[in-house]
């Protein structure tokens, strides 16, 4: 049965979180061999999606999925509540699926907006026109 965790992601920051999947028993859920998928959506029934990077995070017999996105990507994320889940599934076989984390996540609104470009100041001292999170 998949775990209950839930998470606030603030709009327009990176978002990472690690979980260590344990099996019923309490011990490490090995996940070799598996892959991670993750999506939220507003509700369960809702059919749009946003998927969320899932990956297998450090050696795969301690059992660690890495949750993660990219500032530009939360940053178009309408603040509000969603639902999400994690399912594992077998490269070794298509018919092993697994959900392991479920729940809530929460995002906050952001006030500040960085511009599409901006300038700053780098070592040498010159000022550099960056291109900003596009």
């Amino acid at each position: 049965m998949a775990v209950a965790i839930n998470f606030v992601m603030d709009q327009g920051t990176l978002f990472e979180a690690i979980a260590t999947i344990q099996n019923d028993d309490g011990s490490i859920f090995d996940l070799t061999d598996m892959v991670a998928y993750c999506q939220m959506k507003r509700s369960y029934f809702t059919h749009s999606a946003i998927t969320i990077t899932a990956e297998v995070y450090g050696t795969p017999s301690e059992g660690k999925i890495k949750l993660s996105l990219l500032p530009h990507e939360t940053d178009k994320i309408k603040a509000c509540r969603y639902v999400y889940d994690v399912e594992v599934h077998d490269v070794n076989d298509s018919n092993y699926v697994k959900r392991v984390l479920q729940g809530v996540i929460t995002v906050s609104p952001q006030a500040t907006k960085i511009p599409a470009s901006f300038n700053f100041n780098v070592e040498s001292g010159e000022t550099v026109i960056a291109d900003a999170l596009n």
